[in-house]
C-alpha cells in the first residue's frame, strides 16, 4: 500500500507504471478507414430504401419482418428483406475488421472495405429481384473484400504481438 511506502518509492513506481504502458498511435492515413466504415451505410441505406418499396408494392404491413405464409408474393419479398438482415448480420464484423486492420494497413483496410460495400449494394439488387440466384455475383464481389480483412486480422495480430 502506498502508505506504507516513501514519497521516492511511490514516484519510482509511477514512473515504472508510465513505461510498462503501451501508447497506441492511429496511423497518419487512418482517415481513409473512417470513411470507408462510414461509407458502409450506403448498401445498408440502399437496402432500407427496398424493403421499404417491396413493403409498400406486396402490401406487407408491420410489424410482420417477413411476408405471412401463404401470401402471393412472398418469395419476392422475402428475398428482399434477406438482402437486408443479410446485411445487418456481417456489417459489425466488417467494420471491426476494417478497424483493426487499418491500424497498420489503413488505406487497403479502406479499400477493402469499400470493396464490400460495392459488392452489398450488388447484392442488394441482385436478391431484391426474387430471385436468390442472382445474389451471387454481388455476394462475391463482397468476398473479395471481407475474406482479406479477415486474414489480414491475423497478420495484424500476429505482427502487434511479436
Amino acid at each position: 500500500l502506498d502508505i506504507f511506502c516513501s514519497k521516492t518509492e511511490r514516484t519510482n513506481e509511477r514512473k515504472k507504471e508510465k513505461t510498462d504502458r503501451q501508447t497506441m498511435h492511429v496511423p497518419e492515413n487512418y482517415g481513409a478507414v473512417v470513411l470507408a466504415i462510414g461509407a458502409m451505410q450506403i448498401p445498408n441505406y440502399v437496402a432500407i430504401v427496398q424493403v421499404l418499396r417491396a413493403r409498400k408494392k406486396y402490401k406487407i404491413k408491420y410489424p410482420n419482418l417477413y411476408a405471412p405464409e401463404g401470401h402471393e408474393n412472398k418469395k419476392e419479398f422475402d428475398c428482399v428483406q434477406r438482402a437486408h438482415q443479410n446485411i445487418l448480420e456481417v456489417a459489425p464484423s466488417v467494420a471491426m475488421s476494417t478497424m483493426l486492420v487499418g491500424l497498420m494497413y489503413p488505406v487497403t483496410a479502406a479499400c477493402y472495405c469499400g470493396i464490400w460495400s460495392i459488392g452489398r449494394v450488388m447484392y442488394v439488387f441482385g436478391y431484391g429481384t426474387g430471385v436468390p440466384a442472382k445474389k451471387r455475383v454481388g455476394g462475391i464481389v463482397a468476398h473479395f473484400g471481407d475474406i482479406p480483412l479477415f486474414v489480414m486480422m491475423f497478420v495484424v495480430g500476429y505482427k502487434m504481438s511479436r
